[in-house]
């Protein structure tokens, strides 16, 4: 990959987190690190949403505040009709514009003057208008025009959804240089797998947007990326705790004031508004209060909810978060404990709740990520991305793996030795694109040692349940026998030799002073290499077997 020679201007270059609910624009700023760019309002997390006013069009905070005042002309929630058929669309908010069926493509019937026929517009022509805005905000905040951007996208995207949404940004304007995963976004931008000392890692990325939670399970080997299973749940989002809220304060308001708002499209969409306030309130105080001026029939209404009853009014919600992590993980087929470390990205990310229920499926060695801004982070990643990327031909860069899933082979089981106590120690671990070489350092065991021998095997992976026997109380009570409990263990076994070797004539010396070193290579067409070598010596032995990894 070989840069531009006749690119005489520097590329602009930034990163698109398009989001149902917000999104965001990053950039690399002057001192090297991504940042998020401020609208024209001063806002960083652009409500994704738009309005019309005549010829006018508003976008972000505005548009989302026109909701309430004129919601026919408002439009939210667009990216979840981008690229699909209107019989495969599921519900949208219902406090803005309704979507139509026009030849099986979502739309939306705005009427821009009072007088006139209202105007048809694609959920394509909305993502245009409304990325193009994206892009404005951009250029105007750097000053510049703009070369080239990085968009994430979410992995349950389908290449339709792709498709529409490359076209839509191309459409307004931008040069879509790359699509990537937001989990790999959200993973790079956290310099997940780039510390030198540790590059292998397992990675879960859980995001909980407004309206989804996608949860991706990434192998990190030696700074690449592969994605090796993912899980979501379309239902599932912030949006959904607004809706508990409105529920509970709707309820309570009907009491107070016998007012029944359930079929007030206005009065629902005040309340709704409200309560995504109080919902991340609650993330940073144990009490928030509700506040809507003129509710319905001039009446307002003033309320307050504390953190435990909001988590107990919100426990099936934790419960499907935790669903959706068990069956990721029941597809990439591991073990809550083989999980290096977990990473809560999105703004809902930030309930507290959340996190101590993620935290209760993995032990305690499992590190959860934290010291950034979970509604950013993905912005950032595409703006590393994108400043990584820029200036090169497209060629170039539509051939570029780093850092999403490759295309290349795998190894599916991990490579190593037995120990002398008859433990398996992987050394390329499962998931390891090839071709791949790994070295590893030891010295002589015992005093005038003369030789060495090393054994390289495949090892088979499983995951065994285990039923913990019951101890019986010895004091005589007629409370119930506890349930007997069951734990998950991994067992890795040595199954199929690779490689075996003996290497002799080393010096006489004392136990860890000849050092040794054994270096094994896999290619792409899976031949396994050994070399084992005295080092600062003379004695060297290889052998080659083929690999069924």
């Amino acid at each position: 990959m070989k840069p531009l020679e006749d690119d005489l201007q520097e590329p602009t270059v930034i990163g698109i987190n398009f989001g149902t609910s917000y999104s965001s624009i990053a950039y690399i700023n002057q001192d090297g690190r991504p940042d998020c760019i401020a609208n024209e309002d001063g806002d960083r997390q652009i409500a994704s949403v738009i309005t019309f006013s005549g010829v006018e069009e508003l976008t972000g905070t505005r548009a989302q505040e026109q909701i309430v005042r004129n919601p026919d002309k408002t439009v939210a929630q667009f990216r979840a009709a981008l690229g699909v058929s209107f019989a495969d669309l599921k519900s949208l908010n219902a406090s803005a514009a309704p979507v139509i069926n026009k030849d099986d493509i979502p739309s939306y019937s705005i009427s821009l003057n009072d007088e006139a026929e209202p105007v048809i517009f694609s959920a394509q022509d909305i993502t245009v208008k409304y990325l193009r805005r994206l892009r404005e905000s951009g250029e105007a905040f750097l000053g510049k025009k703009i070369t080239g951007a990085i968009l994430s996208i979410p992995s349950f995207f389908t290449e339709l959804q792709r498709e529409a949404l490359k076209e839509a940004a191309t459409v307004a304007g931008i040069n879509v240089l790359q699509l990537i995963h937001e989990s790999s976004a959200a993973a790079l931008a956290c310099g997940v797998g780039q510390d030198k000392k540790n590059q292998d890692k397992t990675v879960l990325v859980g995001d909980l947007g407004g309206h989804s939670f996608d949860v991706t399970v990434i192998s990190v080997r030696s700074g690449i990326y592969t994605i090796l299973a993912t899980a979501h749940d379309t239902n599932l989002g912030g949006a959904h705790l607004d809706e508990l809220l409105v529920t509970h304060f709707s309820t309570e308001f009907k009491k107070k004031s016998k007012i029944d708002i359930s079929g007030n499209r206005k009065a629902l969409a005040k309340m709704r508004a409200a309560c995504e306030i109080t919902k991340r309130t609650l993330s940073q105080s144990t009490v928030s209060p509700c506040s809507v001026e003129s509710l319905a029939d001039g009446i307002d209404f003033h309320s307050n909810i504390n953190r435990t009853r909001f988590d107990i009014m919100a426990t099936k919600f934790f419960n499907r978060c935790a669903d959706t992590i068990e069956e990721v993980l029941r597809k990439s087929d591991l073990d809550a404990s083989e999980i290096d470390e977990v990473l809560l990205v999105g703004g809902s990310a930030r309930i507290p709740k959340l996190t101590a229920k993620m935290r209760s499926l993995f032990p305690e060695k499992t590190t959860f990520l934290s010291g950034y801004e979970p509604d950013e982070v993905i912005a950032y990643g595409c703006a590393i991305q994108a400043n990584l990327i820029a200036g090169y031909n497209q060629e170039d860069i539509d051939a570029s793996v780093h850092p999403v899933t490759t295309l290349t082979p795998h190894t599916t089981k991990h490579v190593g030795f037995v120990a002398a106590n008859g433990s398996f120690h992987t050394i390329i671990p499962r998931y390891t694109p090839l071709p791949v070489r790994r070295t590893i350092e030891f010295a002589n065991s015992i005093d005038s040692q003369k030789e060495v021998y090393l054994a390289v095997w495949e090892a088979s992976h499983t995951i065994e349940t285990e039923t913990l026997p019951v101890e019986k109380s010895s004091e005589a009570n007629e409370s119930p026998e506890p349930e007997p409990e069951t734990v998950q263990r991994v067992v890795i076994k040595p199954e199929t030799l690779l490689a075996e070797l003996v290497l002799s004539g080393l010096p006489e010396k004392k136990v860890g002073e000849v050092k040794l070193e054994a270096t094994i290579t896999i290619d792409a067409n899976l031949k396994t290499t050994m070399v084992l070598r005295e080092k600062n010596g003379k004695a060297v032995v290889k052998a080659e077997m083929a690999s069924s990894a």
